[in-house]
């Protein structure tokens, strides 16, 4: 052997040496490099260059007790490139059992290379095969047979088991949970959104259950032995995301009396009185969006009619999921009990299912291509959320409930200096696709679409939706593709020419898409001239803020001729700074109309004084109510930033003595909280703002009354429950007293306490009482059949003030299987909601438990969740010190969740540090419109500012 042979030689085998020294995912890492294959080189991602058209999955040997299941799995994938070595997919937790492959060219079969003819990798979740000789373009059949379990933690998702009772007795139901990336737990895939393919599915369950369901109707039925074999018809072109399908004994309702069309609830047994309202709604919602996008749902299943399943399921780690033919949700949000839900909880059954039949057109219909574009799904999605539910049901007044719900979350989570961009293309690993489906790609996503409609005009947006559905039919979107049906139906709409002849839309939506964050326009307005200058930066709560530019649409009026009427905007603002004119004089400005923009706005000084006037005046409600909300909310949060006088804040947002309306409140309530919040380090500062809160709120509790009436508006009833919620838990005299009543009534003479008004008498019931109390309600809990009265109760439940009884529902919290798991988290949330007094209770828990936390809870992440909590009710910094202590002793245990801890270290001392410097002026408002004596609010200040010393 030459020399120029031996180096080569040599060096395969130190590197194959090298190799069987590394750890084993480093191993398959470098193993790939060493074939030609359709794995990006990062390893994550899988090249186009081989695509799976047709899927044929026949699952079989269910064992719902055992939680293991046998598939197989029949692809026919196409090779666009010559020479590879070497095809990959996704799988994980499966067993391969045997690969064969087929050339359908020459119906030949593919030889695979020996002895290794395929490898796994576990750190990318890979499935590896290794062709003996390269292949050449053209079709392939690859069938895998394989052993699977079925997950027994539904947090995992997958194809996870979950279980009742019925009869006294526990059953088990499997069912499926893919998004965004466990279809590869349950068959090897191509388990990414760019993969569409055409699935057919095939399940072979237990005799004694009932019929199956997937995503399409049963095609035909066998008996095999003692099972029965089911197979489906085939979907529409598909992601593996969105394949479904579920075993159990559950019961459905059908909602449609003919077979074109149909409709059905299915639930576990013993519920099935609680289908009627989701059916009736459901229907309606999609009815609604067929009507608005011209394709009709049920015509969606190319060759098959497209079923239109909702499943109700005890487990669920999501809210729900918009699986093709059959919906998976959270039984409290699908079954409605008129004795046992509240109106909340009908809402979200509404927009929960107009959410998920949303999604039937954007994401399944056509697909985001990658994660970084997630909001081409969830921002239509949350948009038809609230809209399309409004349209079947206006009673229910979510066109409005719209801003106060979604615009001012999204406002909120973009006050952050850590928010994202909509379309954010930082997708490296499983966890940073997970981080996507956030407030971003939901409220805000739906938020931008709804400044956006406003914008074109309603006529002209749905246009575009239309073209853009239309055109990429069964196929993958882009953003560009969405601005270019936005082009095509502008190009349709003269009068939008006419008025921004200029306009470059695709810029328009760009800067939303691209921007981190949303802007704050400031509006400075002379007197004596009428002229306006608006200004834009982006809005945060802290840090410098980065020079960004949005083009923002903006709307408004003037005191002189107020009209909230037309939200259409006036005025393209696409540079940092404009001018504007308005009438001179006593004249002031009101801009984004109704909120229709996903903005903030500032006024200098005399507008916000006039502003303030007019407020305070008989003429509020010549000001839209959701206008005011806006006000209320952009205020308290420029006290929060330091971008107004925090004294000329308050006085703007005086008017709530005298305000009625849910939205305005809604607007206030949150971050008015936020502010006492920041004060409980210093209990006589935080018991004057509680105090002063309370006459705030005296009007608008004696208007709305403690009972609900016949006749009462949703927006009568949500403010009813929302401010009656806080003005027990804020110690007013008169919602406690009268809780009480209602509670003893309930708990003595079996009166049930009104479904609207239950939150805050059971709070107060179990607060107010002792252990017997609590095991009253805890006894009911376990014995209810509504889950979503049973989540009102496991909110109140640790609002108790027994200590014993507080560790007994922690304890709870884990072991009691009455108490799901994706209520878990909620739970230990509670906890800390529940009473001043339970954070040090909560977090000995937490220090106590933590590796059980995990375990119980659901997996890291849970944990990850109770520990985040804690940064809003660290409140004292002895507590936060001892949290410090605590967690770096700790931290090899805690593992991922000690950045966490860290986190939660600095929003609670930024928290604390907040209420600090500003105690002096708050107080100092706070006591003057509480009538205090002056000499006690002198006497207070001293000492504050002597404590805010000993603190730093």
């Amino acid at each position: 052997m030459g020399t120029k042979m031996l180096v080569p030689a040599v060096f395969c085998v130190l590197l194959g040496f090298a190799a069987a020294l590394l750890p084993e995912d480093m191993r398959s890492n470098l193993e790939f490099f060493d074939y030609s294959s359709n794995v990006h080189t990062s390893a994550y991602r899988l090249r186009d260059n081989v695509y799976p058209t047709d899927m044929k999955i026949d699952l079989d040997n269910i064992d719902l007790e055992g939680a293991t299941f046998t598939g197989s799995v029949e692809m026919i994938v196409l090779v666009r490139e010559n020479d590879l070595e070497q095809i990959s997919m996704h799988q994980k937790n499966l067993f391969v059992t045997r690969i064969n492959v087929v050339n359908n060219t020459n119906g030949e079969n593919v030889q695979l290379r020996s002895p290794n003819p395929f490898s796994y990798d576990d750190k990318f979740e890979l499935l590896h095969l290794h062709f003996h000789l390269p292949l050449v373009t053209g079709s392939y059949t690859i069938t895998i047979d394989y052993r699977g379990r079925i997950n027994e933690n539904p947090v995992d998702r997958g194809f996870y088991r979950g279980y009742y009772y019925y009869e006294n007795t526990r059953r088990y139901y499997a069912t499926t949970q893919f998004q965004p990336y466990h279809a590869r737990k349950a068959f090897p895939c191509f388990d990414e959104p760019q993969f569409k393919s055409r699935y057919t599915l095939s399940i072979t369950r237990p005799y004694n259950l009932g019929p199956s369901y997937s995503n399409m109707g049963i095609s035909s039925t066998q008996l095999v032995g003692s099972s029965i074999r089911e197979t489906f018809y085939p979907t529409p072109i598909i992601s593996a995301y969105l394949v479904a399908f579920h075993v159990s004994d559950f019961v459905p309702t059908n909602a449609t009396s003919t077979d074109p069309r149909p409709f059905n609830i299915i639930s576990r047994p013993g519920v099935t009185d609680q289908h009627a309202y989701a059916a009736e709604i459901g229907v309606e919602i999609t009815n609604q969006l067929d009507d608005y996008f011209g394709i009709e749902y049920h015509n969606m299943g190319q060759g098959s009619v497209m079923k239109n399943d909702h499943i109700a399921l005890p487990d669920f780690p999501s809210g729900a999921m918009e699986n093709w033919g059959m919906v998976n949700y959270r039984e409290a949000y699908l079954l409605y009990d008129p004795a046992n839900t509240n109106l909340p909880n009908k809402i979200t059954i509404a927009t929960i299912m107009a959410h998920e039949l949303g999604h039937k057109w954007f994401g399944n219909l056509v697909t985001c291509f990658w994660w970084s574009n997630l909001w081409l799904n969830e921002s239509f999605a949350s948009f038809f959320e609230y809209f399309a539910a409004h349209w079947a049901d206006p009673k229910l007044e979510l066109a409005d409930q719209f801003v106060v719900d979604y615009v001012h979350s999204a406002l909120n989570a973009d006050a952050s200096p850590s928010a994202t961009p909509m379309n954010w293309e930082e997708v490296e690993n499983n966890p940073s696709i997970t981080s996507h489906f956030s407030t971003t790609s939901y409220a805000k996503g739906a938020s931008v679409l709804r400044t956006l409609e406003h914008f074109v005009g309603p006529r002209t947006f749905r246009n575009a939706l239309r073209h853009y559905l239309r055109d990429n039919a069964y196929g993958i979107g882009t953003p560009q593709l969405m601005y270019r049906a936005f082009e095509k139906a502008i190009n349709e709409d003269h009068t939008f020419l006419n008025d921004f002849p200029d306009v470059n839309f695709e810029a328009v939506f760009d800067s939303w898409i691209q921007n981190r964050g949303s802007p704050v326009v400031s509006v400075d307005r002379n007197v004596n001239t009428g002229g306006i200058v608006v200004k834009q930066e982006r809005y945060q709560l802290s840090g410098v803020r980065p020079t960004q530019t949005w083009q923002i649409p903006l709307s408004w009026t003037e005191q002189k001729h107020l009209d909230f009427s037309s939200t259409k905007p006036k005025f393209l603002l696409n540079t940092s700074e404009a001018a504007l004119a308005s009438e001179e004089g006593d004249n002031f400005v009101i801009f984004n109309i109704q909120q229709s923009g996903l903005y903030r706005v500032k006024y200098d000084d005399n507008n916000w004084r006039a502003l303030s006037s007019y407020l305070n005046s008989n003429n509020r409600e010549q000001i839209h109510k959701l206008n005011r909300a806006q006000i209320v909310n952009d205020v308290l949060y420029f006290i929060r930033s330091n971008d107004i006088n925090l004294e000329l804040g308050f006085h703007v947002i005086d008017f709530l003595r005298s305000e009625t309306d849910y939205y305005v409140w809604n607007g206030a309530l949150t971050q008015l909280d936020w502010i006492r919040r920041r004060m409980e380090h210093m209990p006589r500062a935080h018991e004057a703002f509680t105090s002063y809160m309370r006459g705030l709120m005296n009007n608008v509790i004696n208007h709305l009354g403690y009972n609900e009436g016949p006749n009462d508006s949703t927006a009568t009833i949500l403010n009813r429950i929302q401010i009656l919620n806080y003005a027990c838990n804020i110690g007013h005299s008169g919602c406690i007293s009268d809780s009480l009543q209602k509670w003893k009534d309930f708990k003595e003479n079996n009166e049930p306490v009104p479904v609207n008004l239950r939150r805050h008498v059971y709070c107060v019931g179990v607060r107010e009482g002792d252990r017997s109390d609590y095991d009253f309600l805890f006894n009911a809990y376990n014995t209810s059949e509504n889950t979503a009265d049973m989540v009102i109760m496991l909110r109140t439940l640790p609002c108790t003030k027994d200590e014993d009884a507080l560790k007994h529902y922690l304890q709870e919290s884990m072991y009691n299987d009455r108490i799901r798991i994706h209520d878990r988290t909620n739970a230990f949330n509670f906890a800390l909601q529940g009473n001043l007094e339970n954070v040090k209770i909560v977090t000995q828990f937490l220090r106590n438990n933590y590796q059980e936390i995990r375990i119980t809870y659901g997996g890291e992440a849970r944990l990850i969740l109770c520990i985040n909590a804690l940064a809003g009710f660290l409140n004292t910094y002895p507590e936060i010190t001892e949290f410090q202590q605590w967690a770096y002793m700790v931290q090899v245990g805690l593992g991922e969740a000690f950045s966490t801890s860290q986190g939660v270290i600095n929003s609670a001392m930024a928290n604390l540090d907040w209420g600090s410097n500003n105690v002096l002026e708050v107080f100092k408002f706070v006591s003057v419109r509480s009538g205090s004596p002056a000499i006690f609010a002198s006497s207070f200040l001293i000492i504050a500012a002597m404590l805010i010393q000993l603190f730093r």
